[in-house]
Formats: C-alpha cells, sequence, structure tokens
C-alpha cells in the first residue's frame, strides 16, 4: 500500500525508542505468526509477461528469507495483466511463482482492480485497461464529486451490474463478470502453484485495493487531516440512490471541500454541549438516511465482489466445494480484503472521515462499520469454505502524538482496538499492513507497537499475519535484516 506520505502525518508514527538487545544470527526461526514483505509496485514488466528486475529481486529475496520472512505480497496490476478485453497476460507471476518457489517463499496476489498512480505512495503509473476506462467514462460510472472532480482510482460500484465492458467475443459483461474473468484467468494460468506458492488471494475492492470510497484525492489537493469529500454523484451512484432511497441526489451540508474539518461541515459538526447528539446532521434527517445508504452499498459491492471470487475459484476448479475435482484446501489458501486505517477524526463523534470513505460509525449509537464488514466477510467466508481475511493497515501507529496537529484528533490503537473486537466477535481472521514505510534498521519503535498489536489478542485466537512495506535495497542491509529478524522470531 503505501510508502511514504505528508510529513505532519508520519509524526504521528511516535518514535518511542527501544533497548538492544543481542545480535541474533542468521537464519533464523520465525515465531507463530507470519510476515511477508510487500513487492515494489513495478515489479512487473509493462507488457505483463516478464519480473522487471529479476536478478536484483531474487538477491533481494535470498537475504530476506534468513530474517525469516514467510513470502511476499505483490499486485497483479489489472491494467497490465488485461490489456484487451479477455486477454490476460500473467507471464510475470508465473515467473514470480517459479523464483518464490525455488526459495521455499510464498506469494500474497492481489487482485488489483485499481489504477497505481496519483496515491500516497504511488511511484509508477499504471491505469484501468483502456477499453474498461473509456466505457465507465461514457456510462459515468467512474466516482465523481459534487464538484465534478472524477475519480480514475477504480471504476464505481454503480458499474457492478451495468453490462457495458466488452467481452472477448464481441459481447458484453458487467464490471462483477469482468472481475471473475481475471481471477478465473489467473488462477487457470498460474496452476498448481495456488494453494503451495500462492497462500492468499486479496481481492481488490476499490481504491488502492481497499473498500472504501476515493475519498481523499491528493492528485487533486487533498491534505492530511481533511476530512475528504463524498464520492456519490456520478449518475450511476445518483441513479442507485434515487432507486433505494427516493433522493434525487446527497443532501446539502456534506463537505464541499476535502480539506475541511468536522465541524466547519453542517451535517458532519458535533452536537452543541447542551444538545442532543440525535440532532446532529449525521444523526437525523437525509444526512442520516444517505450516510446509511452510502455505507451499506458499499458493503453489498464488497460482498458481491467476494461472491465473484468464490464463483472464479469454483470455476478453476480450486473450491473444496466442488466435487469430483482436485480441491485446494481451505488451509492452504485463503481470501482477504483491504480494509483502510482512517485513524484521523475518530475522536470526533461525527467520524467525518470514515463516513466520506463510507464507513459509518455515526448514524447512531450502535453503528459499526467494522462489525459490518466483519459479518461480511464471515458470510462470505461461509460461501468459500476457506478463510476470508480483514486485513487492516496502520498497525505501527500509536495514539501517542497527533503529530503537532491536535484538531486531527487522530487515534489509530482505538481504531484497531475496534477492528479487533469485531474480528473476534465474529470469528473472521485479522492480518495487518503498516502505513506507512520505514527505516527497518532504526524502526524498534514500529516493531515494538506492531509486536504490541499482535499481543493484544485474546488467549485462543491470533492475528493471521503481517505485511511490511516495502522490499527493496534498504531493508534488506545487514542492520535492517537484524531488526527484521528480531521482530520476526518474537512474533
Amino acid at each position: 500500500m503505501c510508502s511514504s506520505c505528508f510529513d505532519g502525518f508520519k509524526k504521528l508514527l511516535g518514535d518511542s525508542g527501544g533497548e538492544s538487545s543481542p545480535p541474533l544470527k542468521l537464519p533464523v526461526n520465525p515465531g507463530k505468526v507470519p510476515v511477508f514483505v510487500m513487492l515494489q509496485l513495478d515489479w512487473i514488466s509493462d507488457d505483463g509477461q516478464s519480473l522487471r528486475y529479476k536478478d536484483q529481486l531474487k538477491s533481494q529475496l535470498e537475504k530476506a528469507k534468513m530474517a525469516g520472512i514467510k513470502g511476499v505480497m505483490a499486485d497483479v496490476w489489472w491494467g497490465v495483466c488485461e490489456p484487451q478485453p479477455g486477454v490476460y497476460k500473467f507471464g510475470a507471476t508465473v515467473e514470480l511463482c517459479q523464483l518464490l518457489k525455488s526459495l521455499g517463499l510464498q506469494l500474497q496476489a492481489v487482485m488489483s482492480f485499481h489504477q497505481c498512480g496519483g496515491n500516497v505512495g504511488d511511484s509508477v503509473s499504471f491505469p484501468l485497461p483502456a477499453w474498461c476506462l473509456s466505457k465507465a467514462k461514457e456510462s459515468g460510472l467512474l466516482y465523481t464529486s459534487k464538484s465534478g472532480v472524477v475519480s480514475e482510482d477504480c471504476l464505481s460500484l454503480s458499474a457492478d451490474r451495468r453490462a457495458i465492458f466488452p467481452t472477448a467475443a464481441g459481447g458484453l459483461r458487467t464490471a462483477l463478470q469482468c472481475y471473475q474473468d481475471y481471477i478465473v484467468a489467473f488462477v487457470k494460468a498460474v496452476g498448481s502453484h495456488m494453494g503451495t506458492t500462492i497462500c492468499e488471494l486479496q481481492v481488490g475492492m476499490g481504491p488502492c485495493g481497499e473498500l472504501r470510497y476515493p475519498s481523499y484525492l491528493m492528485a487533486h489537493g487533498w491534505n492530511w487531516p481533511g476530512v475528504g469529500i463524498v464520492m456519490a454523484y456520478d449518475p450511476g451512484m445518483l441513479r442507485m440512490l434515487k432507486e433505494e432511497t427516493g433522493m434525487s441526489e446527497p443532501p446539502i451540508g456534506l463537505p464541499e471541500d476535502q480539506n475541511a474539518m468536522p465541524d466547519a461541515i453542517p451535517i458532519f459538526k458535533a452536537a452543541a454541549e447542551d444538545s442532543d447528539i440525535n440532532s446532529t446532521g449525521f444523526r437525523s434527517g437525509n444526512g442520516k438516511v444517505f450516510l446509511e445508504w452510502y455505507s451499506n452499498v458499499l458493503l453489498r459491492h464488497g460482498a458481491e465482489i467476494l461472491n465473484q471470487a468464490v464463483l472464479a475459484l469454483q470455476k478453476s476448479g480450486c473450491s473444496p466445494r466442488v466435487s469430483g475435482v482436485q480441491a485446494v484446501a481451505a488451509k492452504d489458501l485463503c481470501l482477504s480484503v483491504k480494509v483502510s486505517g482512517l485513524h484521523w477524526h475518530v475522536m470526533h463523534p461525527s467520524r467525518a472521515t470514515e463516513a466520506c470513505a463510507g464507513y459509518n460509525c455515526c448514524s447512531s449509537d450502535s453503528a459499526d462499520a467494522y462489525l459490518a464488514i466483519a459479518k461480511m466477510l464471515l458470510q462470505a467466508q461461509r460461501a468459500a469454505g476457506r478463510p476470508v481475511l480483514f486485513n487492516f493497515t496502520c498497525m505501527e501507529m500509536t495514539n501517542n502524538s497527533n503529530g503537532g496537529v491536535p484538531h486531527c484528533l487522530s487515534a489509530p490503537e482505538d481504531l484497531i482496538a475496534q477492528v479487533r473486537r469485531a474480528c473476534v466477535a465474529t470469528g473472521v481472521g485479522l492480518a495487518g499492513e503498516n502505513a506507512l514505510e520505514f527505516d527497518l534498521a532504526t524502526g524498534s519503535w514500529a516493531f515494538d507497537q506492531m509486536e504490541k498489536q499482535i499481543r493484544q489478542f485474546c488467549p485462543g485466537s491470533a492475528m493471521h499475519g503481517i505485511t511490511l512495506l516495502r522490499l527493496g535495497n534498504g531493508m534488506v542491509r545487514p542492520d535492517s535484516l537484524m531488526e527484521l529478524a528480531k521482530f520476526v522470531t518474537k512474533i
């Protein structure tokens, strides 16, 4: 995911120091919680058929394995690997699997149905497939703000059931069918690596691969800690809103400036000291109706894409629910969904940043977006017959600092605790990532915090894994490898 960010945001991480410990000898025996590392965004060649830096990558992987990593995570970019409708180029992924297999490492493969470029940490540009993007533009199926800002990060969820995208044979298919076709082709291309080398399929859901709306747009001037904006003004979303709520457009009083603070936004403004919270814009009237609809359709979108992944595994012979074929055991392959750690303004009663992204934790006392997501994942898990993980970011962040910006009302540890409770309550596995890349050699503070989060689980449950940003020459320096090895052995 993100590898760097704005200066104020970075201060939130807070270096707590740490005592030195005796040096380890490599290789090490890893602990109970597996550690993966993310590959560089441009690990894949422009034509999708080969590894971009194979010799360098092999050298880095050999060194990282000495520190006890389980494997790597890699984005399998839709815009690279399906250059024409129904024409798939997965040669690079097959080559990566072969390399990983030779080293005894595994792969978390991300079905990246979003663009690379324009987001925090994006160093290269891989847009959506041109054949797909052009049709979405023509039909108004890209997320759009009230002022007309259009996001090309991913398709609008309103495209899910619109049969406008071409097939190889000249027919038409929906966005959901595109996603299923892509996963089917991927599974067939990698063959026996499924469930052996490939241990996880992370299913892309939105911008940065996350289940959310593209509510904070860096390419269009967003700065932390702005709450972002609502992205529900494209014709497709407006049509759905009208059909499902009777509202012709989102209500007046939502943010129009993505850098605004909650109390400057009528719908998100906190109640006066002597007023009832239920009188606020986010707890009453059309504001409440809209925010609940906005969150619910996002959940439905996530469920429907996961269903396509389940169907794709069934079609490919991987599902343990299909008889008469060589299935991939549930213990050998899981699915996962990434959820963004939007930790700023968590302490405001409106939780406006999360609300703009589609995470409703404000419209009632019982509103809990993360519990709702966990329940959705549990349903998908039952249908799939295999684990579906809740992958959450910002695992290295603390509540100790607001980065010199007190009004950001950030509380990442509280947010992670809420997610953890949701996963424990539903029995859904939790996996984590750090939000921002850090120097491993001097990053004992980050490792300590992630270790703390891992140890917060109640007896009988544990985190499924941790994925770290990002494999490169800095990560495999001797001093960095030693710190990584310490972390891997402790968890």
